[in-house]
């Protein structure tokens, strides 16, 4: 480690030491407790920004974007300790946090004859910077694999351009075909991407700008107002029917 990434952490970790604790201090997801933990999160954006940790750490060290990967997690602790009561999970099912998420299986035999003896399985996963997941044991012929099924998965970017877009419309699609009731979205802070391209013919359920602004208005602050959307609407999908079309229907008024 180079000599001023050293004094620039030496100067960060008691600053972050603090933040984090602030938000181990907050207790469930009310609204209120949600426009605390966006405070907390701009004090430290402001802190971390003043320590011109950027021009310390390359964006491939990945250290400024781990920010809003870990803020995921810290968002949904506790709704996710509750789901776990709610649905006496005692086998501890139902996870939250970065995860190698479910796409797809497929069968690798080299010919007719191996295929017979084993068909061999393999499993497509795709990192996520955060999903609520089940996991789920897969048993075929004898053999077992576990995966992890997202119901929520999300993609977090410190902004999202074009080519950054196509890519989470790919993920999108591969993560839908192997469960096509996973709520996809992107938490980004800034959008870059030409205001004339529109997503919806993705399969994306939705964006999400913190900052309601591009890039070159980098230090607009974290909106808590997109936050409690974004929470809002991601537990809404949890506790919603997926497949029961008669409870939608009677329930809602929709079908999908």
């Amino acid at each position: 480690m180079k000599a001023k990434e050293k004094r620039a952490l030496e100067n960060v970790i008691p600053i972050y030491a603090e933040y984090l604790g602030n938000q181990k201090e907050l207790k469930g997801y009310s609204n209120d407790v949600i426009k605390e933990r966006v405070r907390l999160l701009n004090e430290y954006y402001r802190d971390y920004n003043h320590l011109q940790l950027d021009s310390v750490f390359s964006s491939q060290g990945k250290f400024r974007s781990t920010i809003l990967e870990e803020f995921m997690y810290i968002l949904f602790r506790d709704y996710v300790a509750n789901l776990k009561r709610k649905y006496k999970d005692a086998d501890n099912l139902i996870q939250g946090g970065a995860a190698k998420a479910y796409t797809n299986l497929y069968f690798t035999a080299s010919g007719i004859e191996n295929f017979v003896k084993e068909p061999n399985v393999e499993i497509n996963v795709k990192d996520q910077d955060f999903a609520i997941y089940r996991k789920v044991e897969l048993s075929i012929d004898g053999k077992s694999k576990e995966i992890k099924v997202p119901i929520v998965a999300v993609e977090n970017k410190t902004y999202l351009d074009k080519t950054m877009l196509e890519g989470v419309i790919a993920t999108a699609e591969k993560l839908k075909s192997g469960n096509p009731y996973t709520r996809f979205v992107v938490v980004s802070e800034n959008y870059d991407v030409d205001l004339k391209v529109d997503p919806i013919y993705s399969r994306i359920d939705q964006i999400y700008v913190l900052r309601k602004s591009k890039r070159k208005e980098y230090f607009s602050p974290i909106d808590a107002d997109v936050v409690i959307r974004f929470f809002n609407e991601t537990k809404q999908h949890i506790e919603r029917p997926w497949s029961n079309i008669e409870a939608k229907m009677r329930e809602e008024g929709v079908i999908m």
